[in-house]
C-alpha cells in the first residue's frame, strides 16, 4: 500500500510541476531571460486561474512606456495539450493548440497548429510559458516552409528562410537587437520620399482602402535588401512600394547585437484610407507606423 500511494503522490508532483510556474518573465533584445523590468524590452506576466487555466499577457516597452501587445488564455488538458485563445491588438481572438510531449529531463517536444495546418515545432525547456531551445520549424499559413532555426537560452541563434512561394530568402536575420537600425537620411526625407513616389505613381489611390504591410532586411552592412510586401490586397500597389522601398536612397546604420551588426528585419504598415480626393499626407510615427490618408 506504501508503495502504491508513493507512486501517486509521484505522479502528482510531476503533473503539478509541468504546468508551469505563475510569475513575471523577464527579456532583454532578442529574447533573452533577463532577472530586472530595468534590463528588460518585454516581459511576460503568468497568472493561473484555475487548476487547469493560466492567461499570460506580454507587454512591450516602446517609446519609453510599457504597452500590452499580447493576450493568451491557455487550457491544459489532461494529456498535457494546449488550446491557446490569443488577441493581439485586434477585435476578434484567434486559436491555435500546442501538443506537448517531455523528451528528457527538462525538455519537451511541441508542435503548433491551426485547423489549417502545422505553424510551428520544435524544443522547449518550459511547460509554461516557452523557453526555446535547439531547432524550431516555422511555416506559412499555405504550409510551405517559412524558417529553420537555432536557438540557445531562448535566443534566436541563427536562421534559414524561406517566402510563401517557395523560393529562398535571406538567412540569419534577426528582429530584436540591443540597437536598432537607423536610416541616416531620417524620417522626414523617407516620408518626403515614399509620398513624392506615390503621388507620381499612376495608380489610383482613390479607389483604395486598406493595409499594406512592407518588411525588408537592413543587412550587416547597412544595404537594404529583400524588400517584400507581407500583407496588402492590391497586387499593383503591393509591387509598386516594394519597388519604391528597394531604391530608397542613402543608407542605413546597422542593428547592433551583442556589439555585432547583425542582419535585421524590419516592417511598416500603411494604412490608406480614402475620404476625398483632393488632399494627401503621410504621418511616420516615431515607432515606425505609417498612415497614408487621402482627403
Amino acid at each position: 500500500m506504501r508503495y502504491v500511494i508513493l507512486v501517486i503522490l509521484v505522479v502528482l508532483a510531476m503533473s503539478q510541476e509541468s504546468l508551469g510556474q505563475e510569475g513575471v518573465y523577464y527579456y532583454g533584445a532578442n529574447s533573452k531571460p533577463v532577472s530586472h523590468l530595468a534590463d528588460a524590452i518585454s516581459y511576460k506576466e503568468v497568472k493561473k486561474k484555475s487548476e487547469n487555466k493560466y492567461v499570460i499577457q506580454t507587454h512591450q516597452k516602446k517609446e519609453g512606456n510599457w504597452q500590452k501587445v499580447r493576450k493568451e488564455k491557455i487550457k491544459i488538458h489532461g494529456d498535457g495539450n494546449q488550446t491557446i485563445h490569443y488577441n493581439d491588438n485586434t477585435i476578434f481572438s484567434k486559436k491555435f493548440y500546442r501538443s506537448m510531449v517531455k523528451v528528457g529531463s527538462g525538455e519537451y517536444l511541441f508542435k503548433e497548429s491551426t485547423l489549417n495546418g502545422e505553424i510551428r515545432n520544435g524544443f522547449s525547456t518550459a511547460f509554461l510559458p516557452l523557453q526555446l531551445e535547439g531547432n524550431v520549424v516555422e511555416y506559412h499559413p499555405n504550409r510551405e516552409l517559412k524558417s529553420r532555426s537555432v536557438y540557445r537560452n531562448n535566443q534566436l541563434v541563427s536562421n534559414e528562410n524561406w517566402l510563401s512561394d517557395g523560393s529562398k530568402y535571406i538567412d540569419s536575420i534577426f528582429y530584436s537587437a540591443d540597437q536598432e537600425p537607423e536610416y541616416q537620411m531620417g524620417d522626414d526625407f523617407f516620408k518626403s520620399y515614399l509620398l513624392k513616389s506615390l503621388e507620381k505613381s499612376e495608380i489610383d489611390l482613390s479607389q483604395i482602402a486598406d493595409q499594406v504591410v512592407i518588411g525588408w532586411v537592413v543587412m550587416e552592412s547597412g544595404e537594404l535588401a529583400g524588400p517584400i510586401a507581407l500583407m496588402g490586397k492590391a497586387r499593383q500597389l503591393n509591387e509598386f512600394l516594394v519597388k519604391t522601398i528597394a531604391e530608397l536612397p542613402g543608407y542605413w546604420t546597422p542593428a547592433i547585437l551583442d556589439r555585432v551588426p547583425v542582419r535585421y528585419f524590419m516592417s511598416i504598415p500603411l494604412n490608406f484610407i480614402h475620404r476625398e480626393v483632393n488632399f494627401q499626407e503621410i504621418e511616420l510615427s516615431p515607432g515606425g507606423v505609417m498612415h497614408y490618408n487621402k482627403y
